[in-house]
């Protein structure tokens, strides 16, 4: 540190040498010399001997007088007292929280540099200690200052990271900090960083963040609503005052949509209960699917699970667990692409009280932890950092796990079921998951049809969410008509089961007649211009070109390299795979 503060520790050895009229140096506790004047200002970012009287005072933390360098007992042990020419020198520690940081040492050449030190010595010991404090002080204003700024850009992030809007004002009002949800939520255009000072009642006349402030009361998950002539939001907001020396300073604001939450409580009532008789479909690749599954619930073997988005595989996953022994028992799941990676070691593994900035007091224990005796289940497993599948692996291989900053194995008993959207063989190839933990995962392989491989469970998945959204939107809506159904056989269903509700949750809102026409549809589609049996020979051939490129780049890799076995393994120059990759 005291390296960083060079210019500074400078500039007092340039007051010291023109104080007491002496050459000085100034040494790290690496030995490391930060400061120097006459001769051993060309020494600066040079080490002084391990043996020297620094190395001593580092270990003693004690000032040390030689009066007769090269000859004193204390010299006896150092490595060039034959070619020492110092006369006199005074060393004296910095000490920063009971350690010595540094030493500062003055130095005489000649006999009448040594009388004059040798006659003020205890002037300038004096002396030296309030400059060795000085420095000192510095020292700690420099970590503190430093602590601080990593404290506030952790909080920075953390604010900007966490699923709920989060706006602070100061006691006048005015915008402190805002993350992105919160813009978000409010519906603002303004770049964040243009917020901070804007008056909250600019924006929002009619907050409860301001009327806190006003009222100097708190507020607990109370409703409130976001509105301008053109944009409405319903908030779920928490207001805490910032308090100082018993005045308050400012106010801090959560906000949740409540649209979220009803969701979520949609999602989580549904869900819960969940078997395979739940699981709509007779094709016959879903009904080998499903089979499969059936037979492995049983069992506490782990399973992969794979196919492509939107094709139910969270739901397969509860489906076994409620099949399972471990039924009674919790299913906890996380999504390993929908939690930033700084945040996603301690809400696998938990963390141990203190173990980082803002960790609650009490510790907390990760979501493996909280599964336990039941499933845990690892959603878009493929896009775990590499640091962390090391972590996995280990608990796949000893069933224990270590809280971050804790030092205590504590013994898991979980069932493991992975799912991913991803090739992971390919993503192994790309150096991008390890093999080993694909090995450990890919125990029971289960691969899910997508849709466009089933059609034959369309019909019946269309019934299916159609009952189920006229309930929720007390709609009488009878079936589809002709027209629409045709499309929903034809469409490629890029998104699946999934685009497939939501496509049906979309006509329902906005159907009209007794029955759900491809009118009320067609503007949620990726396109509306028809289904496969629409496209004409050149646009089919063109997709397909689109693809088969896209999966060799994706085997082989998007550079130069990779680029060049692409066209080879196509049969076509490079030049031409360049010109259709342009289109």
């Amino acid at each position: 540190m005291l390296k960083k503060l060079n210019t500074d520790i400078q500039q007092v050895a340039e007051a010291i040498a023109a104080t007491l009229e002496a050459n000085v140096t100034i040494v790290d506790n690496n030995l490391h010399r930060v400061a120097g004047t006459g001769p051993y200002l060309e020494m600066i970012q040079k080490k002084a001997p391990q043996d020297s009287a620094f190395a001593k005072v580092l270990k003693t933390k004690e000032t040390i007088v030689i009066e007769n360098p090269g000859f004193d007992s204390g010299c006896q042990d150092c490595s060039v007292k034959e070619r020492c020419v110092e006369t006199y020198e005074i060393c004296t520690p910095i000490i920063w929280q009971g350690e010595a940081i540094g030493v500062i040492g003055i130095f005489a050449f000649d006999q009448s540099q040594k009388k004059a030190m040798a006659e003020k010595k205890n002037q300038y010991l004096n002396f030296l200690h309030k400059m060795a404090a000085l420095i000192a002080s510095r020292f700690g204003e420099a970590v503190l200052y430093e602590e601080l700024t990593a404290k506030n850009d952790e909080l920075a992030a953390v604010i900007q990271n966490v699923h709920q809007g989060v706006l602070c004002l100061d006691s006048q009002g005015r915008i402190g900090q805002i993350n992105a949800k919160a813009r978000q939520l409010l519906g603002l255009k303004e770049p964040l960083g243009n917020l901070p000072g804007v008056s909250l009642k600019n924006i929002w006349p009619k907050a409860l963040l301001s009327r806190a402030l006003e009222e100097k009361q708190e507020f607990v998950d109370k409703e409130e609503y976001f509105e301008t002539p053109h944009y409405r939001r319903g908030l779920l907001s928490t207001i805490r005052l910032i308090r100082q020396n018993n005045t308050i300073v400012g106010a801090v604001g959560t906000f949740t949509d409540l649209d979220d939450i009803q969701r979520s409580a949609v999602r989580v009532r549904e869900h819960n209960d969940f078997t395979f008789d739940d699981l709509i479909g007779a094709s016959g690749s879903f009904a080998k699917a499903k089979k499969r599954a059936c037979q492995v619930a049983g069992h506490d073997s782990t399973v992969l699970i794979t196919g492509e988005s939107g094709t139910g595989k969270e739901l397969f996953a509860r489906a076994i667990h409620n099949a399972g022994s471990r039924s009674e028992y919790p299913f906890i799941g996380i999504n390993c692409s929908a939690i930033p990676e700084s945040l996603l070691e301690s809400e696998l593994f938990g963390y141990e009280p203190g173990a980082f900035t803002g960790a609650d007091k009490k510790g907390k224990p990760g979501k493996i932890q909280l599964a336990h005796k039941g499933t845990f289940f690892l959603d878009e497993i493929g896009d775990m950092p590499l640091f962390l599948q090391a972590k996995l692996l280990r608990v796949l291989q000893e069933r224990r796990i270590t809280r971050v900053g804790g030092i205590r194995a504590i013994d898991i008993d979980v069932r493991i079921i992975a799912a991913t959207n991803k090739n992971l063989e390919d993503l192994i190839d790309k150096k991008m998951f390890r093999e080993d933990l694909y090995y450990r995962l890919n125990v029971i392989p289960l691969k899910l049809p997508p849709l466009r491989e089933r059609k034959e469970d369309i019909p019946v998945f269309i019934e299916f969410f159609l009952k189920i959204y006229n309930t929720r939107f007390q709609k009488k809506i009878l079936g589809f008509t002709p027209d629409a159904i045709d499309f929903f056989l034809r469409y490629s269903w890029p998104g699946n089961v999934r685009e497939l509700e939501n496509i049906v949750e979309y006509g329902t809102s906005f159907a009209e007649g007794d029955y759900m026409e491809f009118d009320d549809i067609k503007d949620r589609f990726r396109s509306c211009e028809g289904g496969e049996g629409d496209k004409s020979l050149r646009e089919r051939v063109a997709e397909y070109e689109r693809r088969a490129i896209k999966e060799c780049l994706d085997k082989y890799g998007w550079d130069d390299e990779g680029k060049k076995k692409a066209a080879d393994v196509l049969k076509m120059s490079r030049a031409t795979l360049y010109r259709k990759l342009s289109q």
